[in-house]
């Protein structure tokens, strides 16, 4: 017996050994498994069970009486209050309540697999009273036990420590090894029959017990271990995949800004201290500047400049604070880097250097002049001839990227759905090798962008960059012989023919997932139960939505 367990300690001490070593050497293997089933287990241990709501699982619910359902309400609670008196050993109370439970279970006719959990309670509490004279109640009562009470391993055990407390130890060590064969991990089991089987002097089956115990708790570690490695395998494996599906963003565009109109060039100003001279400056200068918006929205870049710069000089004469200047240098530093003139970009440095906090305070200019910044790092970085590439490196460029990146944090701060912000985000991180950043901002702009087709409408959606996105109903694929007649009232109905006698057909037109879902709820209510949704955008199906 000492033998045997120590050789089982040992075993495990060896298994647990070879985990750690194996993990040291491939992190995916760093979940030891370090433990035991069988330590600490107390043979002939048992615990009360109650399952008071598993009683009436054997009657017929449609034939009971409404006095057979009361009898057996009143006799639950008498039931339940026994099991408490025998978790706290009070047996003589346990046994009063049984015995009122057992009269009202009689009167409600419960059928004897019922009854298996009042006499399976009843006759361990007979046998753990001390009496001799309680024991042969105890035997009678096991005896009426069906064999639907071993369906469950739990109440098996049980009821084989109410025969070996009776003296009836054949019939345990019986009821344990089926057990044991049904559940090999029922680590209490083996414990207390090969303390029965020691103690009845039988050290040969004892002996034999404790070493199938044994293996099975090398298997049980095994097999956790095995559990604990693919979880850990999983979770490598979706770092990895979450790695790979790194987006790769777009780069700005300052040539493609969507420029801002209707600012107020007068609003930081107070109106009644501006004298009529310097109002008709103002005036000529807010023609001039519409003017100029118009030819930059035109994308008429060169254009602009002219009554964009006519615009800056004479609402500077008129007064303008710079503050109020700011929306006429800022299109004007857009104007000369769209143009791609050499001689612009001083001029560019120039306006973006005097703009003034006041200008960031909407997404729409923080998102365009941090473009601008990036057009203003692009050109700073030095091209390598031979290679192709940029040094980002150098101070000036390094001045505008930093820009560039706080002026895109900030728009989406300002407006956490816009995602022209994050594709740029992740092009420059991408750009400037900083791959954490540029996964972490794929995320955001993912989880933006689910958020944005489920909510909101196509107007919005144009409104927060790009193209919308589309959805329709792929209500299944039908012959000559099996489209159903009201198919073909679905409005927008798109017919794709799949073969010469078969086609597939789409209905719906919308623009926020929320729509669609509710339009496929009310065609599978219609009966196109094999109905889903297609995305698409710029006329092509996606699935990444």
């Amino acid at each position: 017996m000492a033998n045997l367990k120590a050789n089982r300690k040992e075993m495990i001490k060896r298994l647990l050994i070879f985990t750690i070593i194996i993990s040291s050497i491939n992190p995916v293997f760093a979940n030891v498994i370090d433990t035991s089933f069988i330590e600490g287990l107390t043979a002939f241990k048992w615990v009360p069970i109650s399952d008071a709501d598993k009683i009436m699982q054997y009657e017929n619910q449609k034939t009971l009486t409404r006095r057979a359902i009361e009898q057996a309400k009143t006799a639950n609670n008498h039931y339940t209050t026994a099991v408490d008196f025998m978790k706290k050993k009070e047996y003589s109370g346990a046994i009063s309540e049984f015995e009122l439970a057992m009269k009202r279970y009689k009167r409600a006719k419960l059928s004897p697999d019922g009854m298996n959990y009042v006499h399976a309670n009843m006759a361990l509490t007979y046998a753990s009273t001390g009496n001799s004279s309680d024991l042969l109640q105890a035997e009678r009562l096991l005896n009426l036990i069906t064999n639907k009470a071993y369906v469950d391993n739990n109440w098996a055990y049980n009821i084989a420590m109410g025969h070996y407390l009776v003296g009836n130890q054949d019939e345990a060590a019986s009821l344990l090894s089926s057990i044991i064969r049904k559940d090999e991990f029922y680590f209490q089991a083996y414990v207390t029959l090969e303390a029965i089987y020691r103690n009845s002097g039988n050290d040969e089956d004892a002996d034999i017990v404790n070493e199938r115990a044994y293996t099975a708790e090398n298997k049980k570690i095994r097999k956790l271990q095995k559990k604990t490695e693919a979880r850990s395998e999983a979770r490598a494996d979706r770092k990895k995949k979450n790695t790979a599906t790194v987006l790769k963003g777009k780069k700005p565009d300052v040539k493609n800004l969507k420029i801002v109109v209707g600012d107020d060039n007068l609003q930081f100003n107070k109106i009644d201290k501006i004298n009529d001279r310097s109002m008709v400056q103002i005036q000529e200068g807010i023609v001039d500047y519409k003017n100029g918006i118009i030819a930059l929205g035109n994308r008429e870049f060169k254009a602009a400049q002219k009554p964009l710069k006519n615009a800056e000089k004479k609402l500077k004469r008129g007064k303008i604070t710079d503050d109020g200047l700011n929306f006429s240098r800022g299109n004007l530093a857009i104007a000369f880097l769209a143009s791609g003139e050499k001689s612009g970009v001083g001029q560019a440095k120039r306006y973006i250097k005097n703009l003034t906090p006041k200008l960031f305070t909407t997404r729409e200019w923080s998102y365009n002049i941090a473009v601008a910044y990036y057009e203003l790092a692009f050109i700073s970085a030095r091209l390598n001839k031979k290679d192709g590439t940029r040094n980002w490196g150098n101070t000036t460029a390094t001045a505008h990227i930093k820009n560039s990146i706080k002026l895109f944090q900030k728009a989406i701060k300002q407006d956490k759905l816009y995602l022209p912000s994050y594709e740029n985000l992740i092009y420059i991180y991408r750009q400037q090798g900083e791959p954490k950043k540029a996964e972490k901002m794929s995320t955001a702009l993912m989880q933006a962008r689910s958020k944005l087709l489920k909510s909101f409408s196509k107007k919005d959606q144009l409104n927060m960059g790009g193209a919308a996105y589309v959805f329709r109903v792929n209500l299944g694929s039908f012959g000559k012989h099996d489209t159903p007649a009201n198919l073909y009232d679905e409005p927008n109905l798109i017919t794709v023919p799949r073969t010469e006698n078969n086609t597939i057909y789409l209905a719906g037109l919308f623009y926020s997932l929320d729509e669609a879902t509710k339009y496929q709820e009310e065609m599978t209510r219609k009966g196109y139960s094999r109905s889903f949704i297609v995305a698409y955008k710029d006329g092509e199906e996606i699935t990444e939505f």
